[in-house]
C-alpha cells in the first residue's frame, strides 16, 4: 500500500469515528423535525469558509499525491478540522459519499468576464459581465441541456474511496440536488445593470430570455430524472438542513428517483432591488413551473424577503425561507408565523475583524430568536458568504459559542 494512502486511511479512521458517533447520527432527527415544523432548539451552521486562509496550517496541510486521494483528504481534513473549531450543530454522513460523474453539452454560452479575486482565502470574487444576450435573436444561441453519466469517471472515484474507506466505514453514491438560479445565470450573460433596466424598459424581451432559461431548467430536471441521479439523502440543501420526514431517502443504485422525492432551490438575488409584483412577475411564475415538480422547496439567497413573503405563497410546497442580515427579521417572522422555517443568515461581517467582538452578534441572535418566538417560527441560525475571518478560526469558533449560548439563553 502507497505511503500517501497509508496516512490518509488514518485520517479517515477519525472521519469515521466521528461519523458513526452517537452525537453525530443524533443531529439529522433534529433537522427534520425543523423542517416539520416543529419548535425545536435552532441548528447554528458555519459554511462558506475562506479555507484560503487556513490551508497552510499543519492540520489541513495535504499531503496525498494523487488527485483522487487529494480530493477526498481535503473533505475528510476539512470535516476533523471543522468539527474540532466550529461544529456547531453540523454533521456528516454515516458514509463517504462519492458523487455521480456526470458529462454533457451545458446551454451553449461562454461567460465575457473581467474577474478580480479576493486576497483573503475566499471562493467569493467580483465580476463584470459583457453582455453577449443584448437581443431576441442571440437568444438562440442557447442550447437545450444533454447529460450522460461518465461511467469510468464514476467508478475510478468509487474506487478511490474503497481504497481509504474500506474497513473503516461504508461508501455509497450521491446524486445532484435540483437549484433553480435564472437570476445568478442570465447577469453572467447579460450584464446585472442591463437586466435590471431590461425588466423596465423591454419587458416582453427578458420574458422571453427567462423562458428559455426555465425551460433549460425543465429539460436538466427531466435529465436528472432519466438518469436517476437526483439525491435523496443530502444533509443540507445550499447550507442549510435538508433531513426531512417527508421525502424518502432512496438508494439511487437500487431505486427510482424523481423530483417528487427531493427538495427544489430558488432564488433572484438582484431583485434585491425591485418591486413585490416585478419579483413576482419576472421570477416567481416561472420558479413556480421548476418547484411544481419538487418534493419540498426552499426560496431566498441573500436578496432581502423580508417584504415579499406574500408572493411566495404561490408556492404550494414551500417550506423554509432565506432572511439574509439586510433584511428585517421581525417583518418576516410576522409574515411567516408557523408556516415555514425561517432560515436566519447572520452578517458574516461580525468575524472579519482583527478582533472578534461577540456583543454585535449577540444583539443579531437575540432580535431573531425573540421575532421567531413572537410568531412561532421555527428557525436556524446559518453564517456563510464569509469572506475573510482574518485568518484567524478562534473567530468561529467565538461566533459558534456566541449564538449557541445566545439561544440557550433566549430560545
Amino acid at each position: 500500500m502507497k505511503p500517501e494512502l497509508l496516512k490518509l486511511r488514518e485520517y479517515a479512521k477519525q472521519y469515521a469515528e466521528i461519523a458513526l458517533s452517537d452525537s453525530n447520527l443524533a443531529i439529522p432527527e433534529q433537522y427534520r423535525k425543523l423542517n416539520s415544523l416543529q419548535q425545536v432548539r435552532p441548528p447554528v451552521l458555519v459554511f462558506e469558509v475562506p479555507w484560503g486562509e487556513l490551508e497552510d496550517q499543519e492540520k489541513l496541510r495535504l499531503e496525498c499525491e494523487t488527485d483522487l486521494y487529494r480530493g477526498i483528504e481535503r473533505a475528510v481534513k476539512r470535516a476533523l478540522y471543522q468539527f474540532e473549531y466550529f461544529r456547531g450543530d453540523y454533521a456528516i454522513h454515516p458514509y463517504y459519499k462519492v458523487r455521480i460523474r456526470t458529462k454533457g453539452t451545458g446551454i451553449g454560452l461562454t461567460v465575457q468576464e473581467v474577474k478580480i479575486g479576493s486576497a483573503t482565502g475566499t471562493d467569493i470574487s467580483a465580476h463584470e459581465y459583457h453582455d453577449i444576450l443584448p437581443d431576441e435573436e442571440s437568444l438562440e444561441k442557447i442550447t437545450m441541456p444533454t447529460m450522460q453519466v461518465d461511467e469510468q469517471a464514476t467508478q475510478r472515484a468509487l474506487e478511490a474511496a474503497h481504497d481509504v474507506f474500506d474497513g473503516i466505514m461504508d461508501v455509497g453514491l450521491g446524486g445532484y440536488q435540483l437549484i433553480f438560479n435564472m437570476w445568478d445565470e442570465i447577469p453572467r450573460y447579460h450584464g446585472v445593470e442591463n437586466c435590471l433596466i431590461d425588466i423596465y424598459e423591454r419587458p416582453d424581451f427578458i420574458h422571453k430570455m427567462m423562458d428559455k432559461f426555465t425551460r433549460y431548467h425543465e429539460e436538466t430536471v427531466s435529465l436528472y430524472e432519466k438518469l436517476n441521479i437526483l439525491e435523496t439523502d443530502a444533509y443540507y440543501l445550499h447550507c442549510t438542513p435538508a433531513c426531512t420526514y417527508e421525502l424518502p431517502v432512496k438508494d439511487v443504485a437500487e431505486e427510482t428517483v424523481s423530483a417528487k422525492d427531493v427538495w427544489g432551490r430558488g432564488m433572484a438575488q438582484i431583485f434585491a432591488v425591485v418591486s413585490p409584483d416585478m419579483h413576482k412577475e419576472f421570477d416567481i411564475k416561472y420558479m413556480k413551473r421548476l418547484f411544481d415538480r419538487c418534493g419540498l422547496t426552499y426560496y431566498g439567497c441573500c436578496e432581502p424577503l423580508h417584504n415579499k413573503i406574500d408572493i411566495l405563497t404561490e408556492f404550494d410546497n414551500l417550506r423554509r425561507i432565506s432572511v439574509t442580515p439586510w433584511a428585517d427579521v421581525d417583518i418576516a417572522a410576522d409574515a411567516m408565523g408557523n408556516r415555514y422555517v425561517l432560515s436566519a443568515k447572520s452578517n458574516p461581517a461580525y468575524v472579519s475583524q482583527a478582533v472578534f467582538d461577540p456583543q454585535p452578534v449577540i444583539e443579531e441572535t437575540k432580535r431573531i430568536l425573540l421575532a421567531c418566538k413572537r410568531n412561532n417560527t421555527p428557525c436556524e441560525f446559518v453564517l456563510k458568504d464569509i469572506s475573510t475571518v482574518n485568518r484567524n478560526v478562534n473567530h468561529l469558533s467565538e461566533w459558534v459559542k456566541t449564538v449557541s449560548q445566545t439561544v440557550d439563553r433566549y430560545w
